[in-house]
């Protein structure tokens, strides 16, 4: 079960947390300058604002959310690629900023990353088999026959064949080429997989393939995932838990089956209100939102959602919510609802 928490920072990690990541009260902010010759900050972008997570072992955490909410960034500071203004991230129940030289490369060999083009994120100057044992022979040991079987072992396991591992990336289809990035993450033999928007970019027929394929990896090996994506049809298909993030917070927590059914946070609603229907014959409410997403640079006060919530109240636009237990493993950040029960009126 993954949970997010309001709770202040921990000093250190529990022993008894069974989460495989863990974020604790973590904010991102990058500061703004102006001028060339005399720079100076103008101000901040709080592109993630003090949220809380965890991802289990062998489930899929999904963050979805508009465009500029702050999900890639989540993802980025997971793998390491940017560091958090504030707060700790945990793995295998160690912080990561403490990690010694050999955590750290074996956290590299434990996190890999699918991105969400098959056409760039493969080197074109590379075939097939130097893409996929560039990580085996990175972080493993292994002799030119190790390494040569286990790249036709994994090109098998995604579906591919043997002789593939010759070719060039553009000879291959964008389903194909996505394969070979699940593959080459596949190498090092992770714990968890970052999946950045990972079939967004392919054609409608061949998506449905590629998500098979992660599920079946996933129960085969174990994995567990991040994923970052728009599309609800493939969140609500792929993950265990859901959270819902605007404006650098998460405004609403859930399995995917109770936040489909039973959104409560009206920027979910709205959310599910403007995807695709699962039946061209389903009826769902209608939701309209006003005006655009506000500037991370200069957000409104108390909830970020208000300027545009159809059921804002006086006391919105000054109290902060925090993300609190509706029902169990449902967590929602408004304050149409206090201690999980409707407000009146």
């Amino acid at each position: 079960m993954v949970t997010a928490s309001t709770e202040p920072v921990a000093a250190e990690a529990t022993a008894s947390d069974e989460s495989l990541v863990r974020l604790e009260g973590i904010r991102k902010h990058f500061p703004v300058y102006r001028g060339n010759l005399l720079r100076r900050m103008t101000g901040t972008v709080k592109a993630v604002d003090g949220i809380s997570i965890k991802i289990m072992p062998g489930q899929t955490y999904s963050l979805v959310g508009e465009s500029g909410c702050g999900k890639t960034t989540t993802s980025r500071m997971v793998l390491m690629a940017d560091r958090p203004t504030e707060g700790s991230i945990y793995f295998d129940n160690r912080p990561m900023n403490r990690f010694s030289g050999a955590e750290r490369r074996n956290f590299k060999a434990s996190v890999q990353a699918v991105f969400q083009d098959p056409w760039s994120s493969l080197n074109p100057r590379m075939r097939v088999d130097q893409i996929i044992s560039e990580p085996l022979v990175t972080h493993r040991s292994l002799s030119r026959a190790e390494v040569r079987s286990q790249v036709q072992e994994l090109l098998q396991v995604v579906g591919l064949h043997p002789f593939h591992a010759e070719r060039y990336p553009h000879e291959f289809s964008g389903g194909q080429r996505q394969r070979i990035a699940i593959a080459r993450a596949l190498s090092t033999r992770p714990k968890l997989i970052v999946l950045d928007e990972p079939v967004s970019a392919l054609d409608v027929s061949i998506r449905a393939q590629i998500l098979n394929l992660l599920k079946e990896l996933q129960s085969t090996y174990n994995l567990s995932y991040l994923l970052i994506a728009h599309n609800l049809a493939t969140v609500r298909y792929m993950s265990h838990t859901v959270g819902v993030m605007y404006l650098g917070k998460i405004v609403e927590e859930s399995p995917p089956a109770e936040l489909f059914t039973n959104a409560q946070h009206p920027y979910t609603r709205a959310l599910i209100s403007a995807s695709l229907p699962a039946h061209p014959r389903q009826r769902r409410e209608e939701i309209v939102l006003a005006g655009e997403v506000p500037s991370p640079l200069n957000p409104p006060g108390g909830c970020t959602f208000h300027p545009r919530c159809p059921f804002v109240m006086e006391r919105c636009s000054v109290d902060i919510p925090l993300l609190k237990a509706y029902s169990s493993g449902h967590m929602t950040a408004c304050h149409l609802y206090e201690d999980g029960v409707p407000v009146a009126g």
